[in-house]
């Protein structure tokens, strides 16, 4: 990932020449094995030490709800970090983990030889985002006691997840002030897509292509992100505004994997009205954020119903889903884990005032003019 090139020791880095600070977490054991709560400590410590990218070349096992819990909220906080972790060594179709995390914050990587033919033991699934050099690479290797250094030929997607997290690093490095979303989209919009793919954007062997330090360099030069998967977010949003007498309510959605059976519907309970509602069927992209923005009277209270038609919620078996919904920016409520269908309310209703009628006025009698003598 990170290496001092020209001095006759050892491997050139990706990142060969840009000064940054590295960070090591240990995860696991020196004989390579651990648990998936201690990759998560480690994944903690390098974000508690302001990492903004983490390479983690290691993998397996199942999905940990707490890893997830703890993307999500690094993901709603807003935090700048990217995982790039190595997609597995299985040669299957299987989800390895944490590469196979469904969050904007994880990437996985296929591993593919000079040739960029991906390596057949490279594991591959629609989680893969990248693919990297990962057959054969040379690494320096130490032996009697660290004394003496030595070189071997290495192979696995754990080769493959340090290219690209060193070309993260290294394109970050020169636009320090660009999001961990546009890092990202830099790298999948660059890479190249290996040509006996055809005119494919993306597969489930090696994602959007092997990585390419030069074209997402470039691409975050000009700040062109036209014809890319996705959209860059580069500049905000015309904020949605409401009338001084008005509350702002928006509902975020965050879909999982089958965003068509998630459904909701946000009613005022004081007057029984429904204020807002998006029915199942109508979400069509999984994985994605959903924002929906509503301006209704100031006070009152609402009943929130978000339904699943295949009864598993939208986190975390199939994606990290969540709903939230927001009054004045203020976040009211908010989850994922649920079954068929969830209810949660907020707010309070308030009576209105009785009309004050004014008191009528005593009638004026006017004085009796005096007799005139």
């Amino acid at each position: 990932m990170a290496a001092v090139g020209g001095n006759d020791v050892g491997v050139v880095g990706v990142t060969s020449k840009a000064k940054m600070p590295l960070h090591i977490g240990k995860g696991l054991t020196d004989s390579g094995s651990g648990s998936m709560s201690g990759v998560l400590d480690a994944m903690k410590n390098c974000v508690e030490n302001g990492a903004k990218v983490v390479n983690m070349s290691l993998g397996g096992g199942g999905p940990s709800s707490a890893v997830q819990s703890f993307l999500t909220d690094l993901e709603n906080d807003g935090i700048d970090v990217l995982f790039v972790a190595a997609a597995g060594n299985g040669g299957s179709s299987s989800y390895s983990y944490p590469a196979s995390y469904d969050s904007p914050l994880v990437m996985s990587v296929a591993a593919v030889n000079s040739n960029r033919v991906k390596a057949s033991f490279s594991q591959y699934n629609d989680q893969v985002d990248i693919a990297g050099p990962g057959v054969n690479v040379n690494s320096p290797t130490t032996s009697n006691g660290g004394d003496t250094l030595t070189y071997a030929a290495f192979s696995g997607t754990s080769m493959a997840s340090p290219h690209v997290a060193g070309v993260a690093a290294l394109i970050w490095s020169h636009h320090p002030n660009k999001s961990a979303a546009e890092i990202r989209l830099a790298l999948e919009c660059s890479a190249v897509m290996p040509q006996q793919y055809g005119n494919v954007v993306r597969n489930n062997d090696v994602g959007y292509g092997v990585v390419n330090a030069q074209n997402a360099l470039d691409m975050l030069d000009s700040n062109n992100f036209d014809g890319c998967p996705g959209t860059a977010p580069t500049t905000a949003p015309t904020p949605f505004s409401c009338s001084p007498n008005e509350d702002l309510l928006e509902i975020r959605i965050k879909t999982d994997q089958y965003p068509t059976e998630t459904g909701w519907t946000l009613t005022n309970t004081c007057s029984g009205t429904v204020v807002a509602n998006t029915p199942e069927g109508t979400y069509n992209t999984g994985n994605t954020v959903y924002s929906d923005a509503v301006c209704v009277p100031t006070g009152g209270a609402y009943s929130f119903l978000i339904t699943d038609s295949f009864g598993d919620g939208i986190c975390c078996s199939y994606g990290t889903g969540f709903y939230n919904v927001f009054k004045n920016d203020v976040s009211e409520i908010d989850g994922g884990e649920f079954g068929q269908e969830e209810t949660k309310t907020f707010g309070q209703c308030t009576e209105t005032p009785a009309p004050q009628t004014p008191p009528t006025p005593a009638p004026q009698t006017p004085p009796t003019p005096a007799p005139q003598t």
